[in-house]
């Protein structure tokens, strides 16, 4: 794939000294959970993850514009709430090791992530929250497939278009530690939805994955 990305690591996290440990039988558990609730969404065909692709105004179907995608565990997966906030492990990127699994929610505490694939406990600046960067419609869904195969093709994906430009959201963000606020904010405008259930179906009939991704970017 010829689209280049820059992964951004978390910055809001709480910090403290020491990493707390995780005892074997705590991530046990807790991967008997995911277990038992990756079977219930697949049996309702519920999205256990949303991807969403953020754009501001300078828009266009054929030049490079600037965006942002982000991962986020879906509340509406069962009996509805608020979307958390995932992320991928950094232990490839760092060159601690080959993993880049995605780190649940559940797995996030106090300010750290243990990642339930290498057992590493990462500090909340060390994850992977976001991507940002220029891309053309064409390299934008490229990246959506990739994310997409990544959360183990379990996504509905979100397209959300803000008046402001999201470089400088996320920029803010960083630099004034503000929580999520802006994003937050800034997820709440327009919207199009292509949901796990349509893409299913898409498939189901013989429809290209990433042409599909296309064509839902530039309808």
């Amino acid at each position: 794939m010829a689209t280049t990305v820059r992964e951004v690591s978390a910055s809001n996290e709480v910090s403290i000294d020491k990493a707390p440990m995780m005892t074997e039988e705590d991530q046990h558990n807790l991967k008997l959970k995911m277990a038992a609730l990756d079977k219930v969404l697949a049996e309702q065909q519920k999205a256990k993850y949303k991807l969403e692709l953020f754009f501001g105004k300078a828009r266009s179907m054929h030049q490079p514009v600037p965006g942002a995608l982000s991962f986020w565990e879906s509340g509406n997966k069962l009996h509805g709430g608020g979307d958390v906030k995932i992320y991928f492990c950094p232990g490839k990127r760092m060159k601690k090791s080959s993993c880049e699994a995605v780190i649940p929610f559940s797995f996030n505490a106090y300010g750290f992530l243990v990642c339930g694939s290498c057992k590493e406990v990462w500090k909340g600046e060390q994850v992977i929250g976001e991507v940002l960067g220029k891309h053309t419609m064409r390299q934008w869904s490229e990246l959506l497939f990739l994310y997409f195969n990544r959360l183990e093709h379990n996504c509905d994906i979100y397209l959300k278009h803000s008046p402001n430009d999201i470089r400088s959201i996320a920029k803010l963000e960083q630099e004034r530690n503000r929580g999520g606020d802006l994003l937050q904010k800034a997820r709440n405008r327009a919207l199009h939805v292509y949901p796990l259930k349509n893409i299913i179906t898409d498939t189901s009939n013989g429809a290209d994955l990433l042409a599909r991704f296309y064509s839902f970017l530039t309808a």
